[in-house]
């Protein structure tokens, strides 16, 4: 029988927060439920959590608060958060801040005992590589090459692009299919017994763990070199570059992970995948609730493929979810299309690179002006991290501003 799991439970509605606490102690785990997110904040600096649950708009304390101080725990706590229809970006950054999943309202019972059930069970493993698209065919045949070997692995995208999905069918399909796939999590020293039983070492996101994490785990790949050592693969955002010249990724690790760098696109740059992908995920849900799946009717899926998909392949996967719940009006959801950036018009002595500092050196004094200068919040509406925004700033010498 799996063990409970200890969850904090955290949103300003109380009524919201409590019946999710009952939800899960009936299920048999420990929960606490609070009701801001500085409460929250004290509980994970007082006591030990496996995961937290979190809404992302509470004042004056955020959920991307919470979540911080969630990966700032010894060891790092997972976090779920919830965010409204409109809010995706958000959660986006959330993940990005280390959260594990969002889950957009209306959130159901069920759809919450499955995830939690799902962590507590540990990686799923992925099926298929789902899509048609000129992009999806050939990341399927490079998958399939990189299957054959026990090479280490690179994998870069943005977050929900599918990356972890992509590690777990290289294990299903590598030759180390009937050892363990087991998850490397940041400032935690391996399992000797996990070990043994590995054919797969995942390690997630590593281009944002701390430089003692990545320390860590810098010593222990150094030590799996005898015997029959487990694959390594990794995955990190696209920007693992720039994060190695900054200085915030060891180059002594990022060489020794990029060996085989394969990149996931993001939904959006392969929309010709987007039906299919939905019908994947809706029959896998109609499957779990024990219910005949919906399908989104041909102006719905018109609308849905001019969407931006912030949360990309893991957002089309809540979405389908909601579905197979609330029916087809989920379908109906805010689009919000990609906002096309202003062009340049095209002539003799054009300079992209040029251009392109130009507008990134607009958006920096926008941000400072709209924030009076404070650099936590230049950070959240930019998108950056706190080392890469102070560079920026260096490179463009607006440091003083």
């Amino acid at each position: 029988m799996n063990e409970p799991l200890s969850v904090l439970v955290v949103d300003d509605n109380r009524s919201a927060a409590l019946a999710i606490a009952m939800l899960l102690e009936r299920e048999g785990h420990f929960t606490e439920a609070v009701y801001d997110g500085q409460s929250a904040i004290e509980h994970l600096q007082q006591q030990t959590f496996d995961l937290v649950l979190t809404d992302l708009r509470m004042a004056p304390v955020d959920g991307l608060q919470v979540v911080a101080a969630a990966q700032a725990c010894d060891p790092p706590v997972d976090a779920i958060v919830f965010t409204a229809y409109g809010s995706v970006e958000a959660a986006v950054e959330a993940m990005r801040l280390g959260a594990l999943d969002f889950l957009t309202k209306p959130v159901t019972a069920d759809v919450i005992i499955r995830r939690v059930q799902e962590l507590r069970k540990g990686p799923m493993v992925a099926a298929a590589i789902v899509g048609n698209s000129p992009p999806t065919e050939r990341l399927r045949q490079q998958a399939q090459k990189l299957a054959e070997v026990r090479s280490t692995v690179l994998i870069t995208g943005e977050i929900g692009s599918g990356r972890r999905h992509l590690a777990r069918w290289l294990h299903r399909h590598g030759p180390d299919t009937d050892r363990s796939l087991v998850m490397v999590r940041p400032g935690r020293p391996l399992d000797p017994g996990a070990l043994e039983e590995a054919g797969t070492l995942l390690v997630t996101g590593v281009d944002r763990w701390s430089d003692s994490a990545q320390l860590l785990l810098q010593q222990q790949l150094e030590g799996l070199e005898s015997g029959r050592p487990p694959r390594i693969i990794a995955t990190a955002s696209p920007l693992i570059d720039a994060r190695v010249s900054e200085g915030a990724l060891r180059p002594e690790l990022y060489f020794r992970l990029a060996v085989l760098v394969i990149t996931m696109l993001p939904l959006r740059e392969r929309r010709e995948d987007i039906a299919q992908l939905l019908n994947h995920f809706l029959d896998l849900h109609a499957q779990a609730f024990d219910r005949p799946p919906v399908r989104p009717n041909p102006e719905q899926l018109r609308r849905l493929s001019r969407h931006s998909w912030p949360g990309n392949v893991r957002e089309a996967a809540n979405l389908a979810e909601r579905a197979a719940v609330l029916g087809e009006m989920a379908f109906d959801m805010p689009v919000k299309p990609q906002r096309q950036p202003d062009v340049a018009a095209l002539s003799d002595g054009f300079n992209l690179s040029s251009h392109m500092e130009e507008i990134e050196r607009a958006l920096l004094v926008q941000a400072i002006e709209q924030t009076n200068g404070d650099r936590p919040k230049m950070s959240k509406i930019l998108g950056l991290e706190r080392n890469t925004l102070r560079y920026k700033l260096n490179k463009y010498k607006l440091i003083k501003r």
